[in-house]
C-alpha cells in the first residue's frame, strides 16, 4: 500500500481520522426535513459543492457531544439542542482516566479518506448560516427531496454522509 503523506501515523501505521456528524432533523407542515449544507473547503477540492451535514474532526481531548455541538455551529450556524443517545452515556472510571460508552446513530466509513465517522441523531435551534468558512447555504431539505438526490444523484452528497444519509430515509419515508 502507498503511504498518503496527509493521513496521520504512528509508529510507522496510517491511521484512520475520526469525524462526527450531525444529521439534524425537525417536522415541519411539510412533513421530516433534514439540515443540508454545500461544502465549500479549498482543501478538499473533489468534494467542495458537494451536498452534506454539518461534522468535521474531533480536536485532541474533545468529549464527543462537544465536538458534534461545535462542528455543527461552526459550519450550519445552528445550536444543537438534543443529540439523540447523549443521556444514555455511561461513564467508567480507572485509574484515574474515564472510559464512556457512547451510543452514536450510526458509523459510517470511508475507505478512501481514511475517515470514520460517528454520527449523531439532533436536534437544534437558530437559523441556518448561508456561509462559513467551510460551506454554505445551509437549509432545511424534506425528506424526498434529499431520498431523490441520494438515489438519483448520489455523487452530490459527500461520500462519508452518503451511508448514514440512506439509511435515516430508509427508516423515515
Amino acid at each position: 500500500m502507498t503511504k498518503n503523506k496527509n493521513v496521520p501515523t504512528l509508529r510507522g501505521e496510517q491511521l484512520y481520522i475520526p469525524f462526527v456528524g450531525a444529521i439534524i432533523y425537525q417536522d415541519s407542515e411539510n412533513g421530516m426535513e433534514i439540515l443540508v449544507q454545500i461544502r465549500e473547503k479549498g482543501s478538499d477540492k473533489e468534494y467542495s459543492g458537494s451536498v452534506e451535514i454539518p461534522g468535521g474532526k474531533f480536536r485532541a481531548f474533545e468529549d464527543v457531544y462537544d465536538t458534534v455541538r461545535r462542528e455543527a455551529k461552526e459550519e450550519s450556524g445552528m445550536d444543537i439542542t438534543i443529540i439523540e443517545g447523549e443521556n444514555d452515556r455511561e461513564d467508567f472510571e480507572n485509574r484515574g482516566h474515564q472510559s464512556s460508552l457512547i451510543k452514536p446513530y450510526c458509523v459510517t466509513q470511508m475507505k478512501q479518506g481514511p475517515f470514520i465517522g460517528l454520527i449523531f441523531l439532533c436536534k437544534a435551534k437558530g437559523e441556518p448560516a448561508q456561509k462559513t468558512n467551510e460551506t454554505k447555504e445551509a437549509k432545511w431539505m424534506s425528506i424526498s427531496e434529499i431520498k431523490d438526490i441520494v438515489e438519483n444523484q448520489p455523487e452530490k452528497i459527500y461520500t462519508a454522509f452518503l451511508a448514514p444519509l440512506k439509511k435515516f430515509i430508509s427508516e423515515h419515508s
